[in-house]
């Protein structure tokens, strides 16, 4: 669905990449406490690359952990996965100009909306661009904090998982 309107609202002239395996790894980890980590390598985004809008579809079943048991306590106790499927972000690339892209990365801020279990969040994020001979990379890191989304961390694992989460996305987009 978001990703329609970004295709509704672009003209006839834009063009626009995509990626349905774009890879969004988090890390909630605190330190001498095992890894609290996840990788999703389906995620969808979208680029117009005439008018720098940028979307985001991500479905939170689709990240695995190294261990089954996390996975099925992120789903069903921390993420609720069941009432909320995905998350979305939706945004904009400031200052986008592809033509201008060269084949080194090249820093650019994103702002945007980002949703996760429901909550809508503004954000803001330098994400590192370049040409590639199919499309254009993009790398960026930010961090989320749990309790903006209601994210609730029992007490009992309180001390292993940060209120903190570091997410990384490294997308590669090419031309539909």
């Amino acid at each position: 669905m978001l990703l329609g309107l970004i295709f509704s609202v672009s003209n006839i002239t834009s063009q626009q990449l995509y990626t349905n395996n774009g890879v969004t790894t988090f890390d909630g980890s605190k330190e001498s406490f095992e890894p609290i980590s996840a990788v999703n390598d389906k995620s969808v985004s979208v680029i117009d690359v005439n008018k720098g809008n940028i979307a985001a579809l991500i479905y939170i079943k689709d990240f695995e952990f190294r261990l089954g048991l996390m996975q099925e306590h992120f789903n069903e106790n921390y993420m609720d996965s069941g009432k909320y499927p995905k998350s979305t972000f939706s945004g904009v690339i400031l200052n986008f100009d592809d033509k201008k892209l060269e084949n080194k990365y090249t820093n650019f801020r994103i702002k945007g909306e980002i949703e996760i279990k429901g909550v809508k969040k503004e954000i803001s994020t330098i994400a590192k661009i370049k040409k590639t001979d199919d499309g254009i990379n993009l790398s960026t890191t930010f961090n989320i904090q749990l309790s903006d989304y209601n994210v609730k961390i029992p007490r009992l694992v309180f001390k292993k998982i940060d209120e903190n989460i570091k997410v990384n996305l490294n997308y590669s987009y090419e031309k539909q």
